[in-house]
């Protein structure tokens, strides 16, 4: 009866971890699958997905905190086949409506290689193009504020694990092969 026990609770904490486990972050690659806002424009690239809970909340938090100032804000939303959860397509045409520039892009298109594994991702960029963070929300209460005054600052903020939803089939599968999620 021990036995079972133990493989019950080891089974149900496999299931658990495998809905917010940490993600490791892609390579710098990640920034050509969208468009350029330009030389000297910065940027914030927020990687989302609308089957994605957690993406969820980081919509909800940007359409509350709106646009920053002096920023070229993207949300790349990673379409893995699945349906959207009840509610993405409002927050993202609320997105669109407040000056966010939204783009779609399949799972199945992203190259391997980029390294995509995980949302929700948030990437700071300079008007060189060059990453200056790449790694996770945190706790939304305006923790991508914190981190931006950070880089503005001069600071290279620590990097938060990405916790959320594995990226495409292949990542899904390793993340749970009991098919118990996705």
């Amino acid at each position: 009866m021990f036995a079972a026990w133990a493989l019950a609770v080891v089974f149900i904490g496999g299931v658990l971890t495998s809905y917010h486990q940490p993600f490791r972050t892609p390579d710098e690659k990640i920034l050509s699958l969208v468009k350029d806002p330009g030389r000297g424009r910065w940027r914030a690239l927020h990687v989302l997905s609308g089957s994605c809970g957690c993406s969820q909340k980081v919509m909800a938090h940007l359409l509350k905190r709106h646009l920053f100032d002096g920023l070229v804000e993207q949300v790349l939303v990673i379409d893995s086949g699945e349906a959207y959860l009840p509610g993405s397509d409002a927050l993202l045409t609320k997105l669109t409506q407040q000056g966010f520039a939204v783009f779609h892009l399949a799972a199945n298109d992203i190259s391997q290689d980029i390294g995509l594994r995980g949302v929700p991702l948030l990437i700071f960029a300079s008007s060189e193009n060059k990453i200056l963070y790449m790694a996770g929300y945190g706790s939304l209460e305006d923790q991508d504020t914190k981190i931006l005054q950070q880089i503005r600052a001069g600071q290279r903020p620590k990097g938060l694990p990405v916790l959320g939803c594995a990226v495409g089939s292949r990542v899904r599968s390793k993340a749970d092969p009991f098919r118990l999620k996705y």
